[in-house]
């Protein structure tokens, strides 16, 4: 796998490639120590504080614990040894005192792993700190996805960590696809800047702006004094402070006499009343006016109820859409009433039928709610769905998965196989025997106007004779009595109409021309729904009524 990452620099791009990639050209005289092995339960800490389901999931990162160390044959390692017993208590005393508030009513996870050492950014050189965190970023992005591939990702995401964790957690939110980062409630880089750069490359990096935006980055450094601000780690272009909560110089109160004031122009936490004194200086780095190492205890009592507040703001956000239609008390269903077996509204009476139809119905029912059929088009489909006020929830009843539309919509997981074929005369079966037999000017091919029907037949048929026709459901019949010679549908619904109008056959039916899945369509920003619907298919799935309505409308499960 091939990852990208930017570090916390502005000044320059770095790749986290593969684990040999990343070592490749590291001096011979350096010792790389064994990568973790994250399925190994030795390199994770684990704390499982939510006995109700109702926190989210911590990942935490610890910060900076080991310096330069040698071999016995006298080569050095810029790097923790995460298969070292005395490595690991190091990292242990910070993740467990971390782990000991930030479990309260959540599941803590924590990964070993082989932090660059304090000497690299001791230099306060941008390069050799991006040179060297290369590879601790590496099996950073390893450990999280390990994670993500285990954990229940319905559950909200917090993401926390200190220090060189504090870098961790920007390269994280820049390692991560949109899918998973609307999973994150909060993003806590504690002790570590954020640049320009950072918030300019990626847009899941947002400062937050107050107590509750879901999805922000919560970013803080603390200094006696704005001149202690060190550029490699604290000079940031983010904060706010964990205190009041505030991004202005409103002071706030911590424990009674410490006052903590926001710098608008540097964008750190000065502290009045505070020594730092715990905290002994690290040469002339750190906690030497700066008070570095106070960032992850400090403030944990302001940092642990921040967690359980965007936990539960996070919670509200992704139960926004089902809470509407809840209250509404009704699923409003898109469809196009056209598609029989799948979707079909009776001209007489008004009423919808098919396989698509009671799908729906089984989504109305897990939600409690009753379900209003609206009616759409092909060609317009795409529109309606997008379209402000929102003219319904989902729409449903033979829509094909397609990249095209996931780029702007979401789509369900598949719940029927589809693939393009022919509807022709039974007298003509013979006749066509592939797509090249079709592609002739003398054969009329017959289409709905603005679906993917007309899209296969003009991008695939080229020398045909096309004739769009407005009303898909009388296409079938318009074969049959010859005023067109094939028609351009789906394995989906040409046996219906081969079963209920003895003129047709559909001669191609076990060789589609393309193979997908139907699925349901709605807008961006219904996660909730979305997963909803998802839990429904596979249930459905699951317990086999799915194929017992596939069998009922005589369809390919």
């Amino acid at each position: 796998m091939v990852l990208t990452l930017t570090l916390c620099s502005a000044l320059a791009i770095v790749s986290c490639r593969s684990h040999s990639d990343v070592i490749a050209g590291v001096d011979e005289a350096e010792v790389i120590p064994q990568a973790p092995d994250y399925n190994d339960p030795t390199m994770w800490y684990t704390v499982d504080g939510d006995a109700n389901g109702a926190g989210a999931d911590v990942f935490y990162v610890v910060s900076t614990w080991e310096i330069d160390w040698k071999t016995s044959d006298g080569r050095v390692s810029h790097y923790a040894d995460v298969w070292n017993p005395t490595h690991r208590e190091h990292m242990g005393i910070e993740i467990k005192g971390v782990g000991d508030y930030m479990s309260k009513g959540n599941r803590f996870y924590a990964p070993y792993y082989r932090h660059s050492t304090i000497d690299g950014f001791v230099t306060e050189n941008e390069d050799t700190i991006q040179r060297r965190t290369r590879l601790s970023m590496h099996d950073v992005c390893e450990a999280f996805d390990h994670f993500q591939r285990q954990r229940d990702q319905h559950r909200p995401l917090i993401l926390a960590g200190f220090s060189q964790g504090g870098m961790a957690v920007i390269e994280l939110l820049k390692h991560m696809d949109d899918a998973t980062y609307n999973q994150v409630a909060a993003a806590y880089v504690m002790g570590y800047k954020v640049t320009p750069d950072d918030t300019i490359t990626c847009p899941h990096i947002r400062p937050a702006r107050g107590a509750d935006d879901v999805g922000a980055t919560i970013c803080y450094n603390t200094v006696k004094d704005v001149r202690y601000v060190k550029p490699v780690i604290s000079a940031t272009c983010c904060g706010i402070n964990p205190v009041n909560w505030r991004t202005d110089d409103t002071p706030a109160v911590l424990h009674d006499t410490i006052t903590v004031t926001l710098s608008p122009e540097y964008h750190v936490l000065v502290v009045k009343g505070y020594s730092g004194d715990e905290y002994p200086p690290y040469g002339n780095f750190i906690n030497v006016g700066d008070i570095h190492g106070c960032e992850p205890w400090l403030y944990k009592e302001c940092i642990a109820e921040n967690i359980a507040l965007r936990t539960r703001e996070w919670h509200k956000a992704a139960r926004q859409t089902i809470g509407r239609i809840e209250q509404r008390g009704q699923l409003l269903v898109g469809t196009t009433g056209d598609y029989r077996p799948l979707s079909y509204r009776e001209p007489e009476t008004g009423e919808y039928w098919g396989f698509g139809i009671e799908m729906a119905q089984q989504i109305a029912k897990r939600l409690n709610v009753g379900v209003t059929f609206e009616p759409t088009s092909w060609p317009t489909l795409t529109a309606d769905v997008l379209t402000d006020p929102q003219r319904f929830d989902l729409a449903m009843g033979g829509i094909t998965i397609t990249d095209a539309r996931r780029e702007t919509m979401l789509m369900s997981d598949g719940y029927l196989v589809n693939g393009k074929t022919i509807l022709c005369r039974k007298d003509e079966a013979s006749r066509f025997t592939c797509l090249a037999d079709i592609d002739k000017p003398e054969v009329r091919v017959m289409v709905n106007p603005g679906g993917l029907n007309e899209k296969f037949a003009r991008e695939n048929l080229t020398h045909a004779t096309i004739i769009v026709y407005d009303k898909n459901e009388e296409i079938p019949v318009r074969v049959a009595e010859s005023d067109a010679d094939v028609m351009i549908t789906e394995i989906t619904e040409a046996p219906w109409y081969v079963q209920n109008d003895e003129r047709l056959a559909a001669p191609l039916l076990s060789q589609p021309f393309t193979h997908g899945q139907i699925g349901v369509l709605m807008r961006q920003g219904q996660d909730d729904l979305l997963q909803l619907v998802n839990d429904v298919i596979g249930e459905m799935k699951a317990d086999g009524s799915l194929r017992q309505l596939t069998e009922k409308y005589g369809l390919v499960y």
